[in-house]
């Protein structure tokens, strides 16, 4: 793991707390989740592998607060996760964030930090990044984002954001993943149509620069045009369809010729500039329907996202989840989620891989702070790099805790 040592995240939180407010009520909200699991490939590999079982003690803290003109929130959690037959994959992850609200009369100034201490060979998503590397590699991410909103009338607003990240790790280098800093601007203009359709504009930049030789950079324009419309009181459809243009700048190692007739031989290499453009689709588009006793949600979206593995990566993701409400108590929930990641240019890396996985669980309220949980994971990738498939079927128990609300008002 990571040595201890002062975060930019802690500092962020503590800059937000503070921040001077009116006399309000503060909340804290603690919890914690004891979690057991059987995973018969925890690293999603293609070699030879055994399976394992995991414990996870997961701890959360929640804290808000209230006035007429601000809002501020806190949540802090650890993630402690012990395996039987795969002890140096033992980690304890942390995360902290931290964001604020100040309202005006005609608008509102957003900022949010956060901190993640964290480790590649997480299950309980889909990792994007790394491709769902097969090895356990230490990193950290912070980020920070600042965004104003301002209406020109009742029907129509502009909300100008920036968000930074900066991603590093302990020892990338042994499955050659690269930090990065990635900074991106952008600009929404909405239009509340009536009272059931909004349209709207987003205007954004991203860049995107690599800790490595390779000076590469990567710079993306996109815009995308949408609306939302409510077409009764359980349908919303939301979608918006624009493109993107990417441009990228980098060093390249090239060989240089020797004088040899038979152009065999090279006397060793140098870097050369190399520049590249490409152009593409970007989405996102979403179908909500509240039912009587539960949900049902359909999402995709296709963007460009940083990967570590040395440059962007075109990602298109499919979402479909729904939720049922036996009884009060007794509940269940199914996800079928699909992920595709392509390098933008062409180039094949590890985080070229079609991802599928199938999430159906189960929710039991003993009482009112009290709660069980059981579910089922399969999850299957295609790499791009690797002949075989990668598959992986994952049971897990939870029992979680959440003490009773807790306010001081002052």
């Amino acid at each position: 793991m990571l040595p201890n040592r002062p975060s930019r995240g802690w500092l962020a939180m503590a800059a937000c707390l503070s921040l001077p407010l009116q006399a309000a009520e503060w909340v804290a909200e603690p919890s914690i989740q004891l979690r057991g699991e059987y995973n018969d490939n925890v690293r999603l590999t293609t070699t030879d592998h055994g399976s394992s079982w995991a414990a996870t003690l997961d701890p959360r803290l929640h804290l808000a607060r209230r006035t007429q003109l601000w809002d501020l929130g806190a949540n802090a959690r650890l993630r402690g996760t012990r395996y039987t037959g795969e002890h140096n994959l033992d980690t304890v992850d942390q995360f902290l964030d931290a964001s604020l609200q100040r309202r005006f009369e005609r608008g509102s100034f957003d900022a949010s930090a956060g901190y993640v201490r964290d480790t590649t060979l997480q299950n309980e998503f889909l990792d994007q990044d790394t491709g769902l590397v097969t090895n356990q590699i230490d990193r950290t991410s912070r980020n920070l984002r600042l965004a104003g909103k301002g209406m020109f009338n009742e029907r129509t607003f502009l909300e100008a954001a920036v968000s930074y990240r900066d991603l590093e790790y302990e020892d990338g280098a042994r499955s050659n993943l690269l930090d990065y800093d990635y900074f991106t601007p952008s600009l929404t203009l909405s239009h509340q149509l009536n009272a059931k359709t909004r349209l709207f504009g987003v205007l954004s930049h991203s860049r995107l620069d690599y800790d490595s030789d390779s000076e590469f950079e990567s710079k993306t324009d996109s815009l995308q045009l949408g609306a939302s419309h409510k077409f009764t009181e359980t349908w919303t459809l939301s979608g918006s369809v624009g493109s993107r243009r990417t441009r990228t700048s980098s060093l390249v190692q090239v060989a240089i010729p020797c004088p040899d007739p038979f152009g065999f031989l090279t006397c060793g290499s140098t870097l050369e500039p190399r520049d590249s453009r490409t152009t593409g689709l970007v989405y996102n588009l979403s179908l909500e329907r509240e039912l009587e006793t539960g949900n049902i949600s359909l999402s995709a979206s296709r963007s460009v996202t940083p990967s570590s593995t040395g440059s962007e990566t075109d990602t298109t993701t499919v979402n479909l989840s729904g939720s049922h409400r036996f009884t009060p108590q007794l509940s269940a929930r199914l996800v079928v989620s699909y992920l595709q990641s392509e390098t933008v240019g062409g180039t094949s890396t590890q985080a070229d891989a079609d991802r599928y996985r199938v999430s159906p669980s189960l929710r039991w309220q003993l009482d009112r702070d009290l709660a069980l949980s059981a579910g089922y994971h399969y999850t299957r990738v295609t790499r791009d790099t690797v002949t075989d498939d990668a598959d992986s079927n994952a049971v897990y128990v939870s029992l979680g805790y959440s003490w009773p609300r807790m306010a001081v008002s002052r």
